[in-house]
């Protein structure tokens, strides 16, 4: 396992995924940056990340998951690499080998947006110290959807030479994940979607807003945990990777 994780460092070295990804982490970062906050914000800047963030995290996570997990797999389409690779490893090992070098990638990525949305927040002055008990569930809840969303793109973009049509299936998913963090009214939609499931497990609430005073009187508080669609959706990666290993195994190369 170890000679397909240098074997995969060795191929992607020169073509800089892991700058690609902290290219796209940037954007993500410059979004989220908190350039101007009234005084008001800055009282409830903590809470206010939380209810926002996974809304942003439904957008960029997916994307970030589309480009890393095509960039991986397009070098062995186009040189026919797994196909020699067959030869002298088991196919299960490959599988496993490039989805954990390309879970490593992503993980990088979510632990850094999670530092640098504390370290922003210390660097604005929000008020108040950091609910740290709270920010390990938003890290726990950021990460578990990511990999089930990279699991699927990644088992697209082994299987498909043309990675347009991972691309489009991407993308699609993430729009309609998107699109149903607006529907809190149909949460089986949002367990029904794996991309749904930022917005499934977002756990904090908006209360008190006005669109004359705005955040004046406003609050931020826990609505609760939806442990329900944690527990299917680490399901629902367990049964992923087991099915998209075994396609793996059975296709022809």
């Amino acid at each position: 396992m170890i000679s397909l994780f240098k074997c995969e460092f060795m191929k992607t070295r020169r073509r800089y995924v892991f700058m690609t990804a902290w290219a796209i982490l940037a954007a993500f970062l410059a979004w989220i940056y908190p350039r101007h906050q009234s005084a008001d914000l800055l009282r409830l800047g903590w809470m206010e990340n939380l209810y926002e963030l996974p809304l942003v995290n439904a957008i960029f996570m997916p994307l970030l998951s589309i480009i890393v997990s095509s960039r991986l797999c397009d070098i062995e389409h186009k040189g026919y690499m797994l196909k020699q690779l067959a030869v002298t490893e088991k196919r299960g090992k490959i599988y496993d080998a490039k989805l954990i070098y390309g879970l490593a990638i992503m993980m990088s990525c979510v632990m850094i947006s999670w530092g640098m949305t504390i370290a922003f927040g210390y660097h604005v002055g929000y008020q108040g110290g950091v609910p740290i008990k709270l920010y390990l569930f938003y890290l726990l809840f950021t990460a578990v959807p990511t990999i089930s969303v990279y699991l699927f793109q990644y088992t697209l973009s082994l299987c498909f030479k043309n990675q347009a049509i991972p691309f489009f299936v991407g993308a699609m998913g993430t729009f309609l994940g998107t699109f149903s963090m607006f529907l809190p009214q149909f949460p089986w939609l949002r367990r029904s979607l794996i991309w749904g499931y930022y917005g499934a497990l977002s756990f904090v609430g908006l209360f008190g807003w006005t669109k004359e005073n705005r955040y004046q009187y406003a609050h931020f508080d826990v609505i609760g945990i939806d442990w329900l669609s944690f527990i299917i959706l680490v399901f629902v990666c367990v049964g992923m990777y087991l099915i998209g290993r075994e396609i793996f195994k059975r296709k022809e190369l």
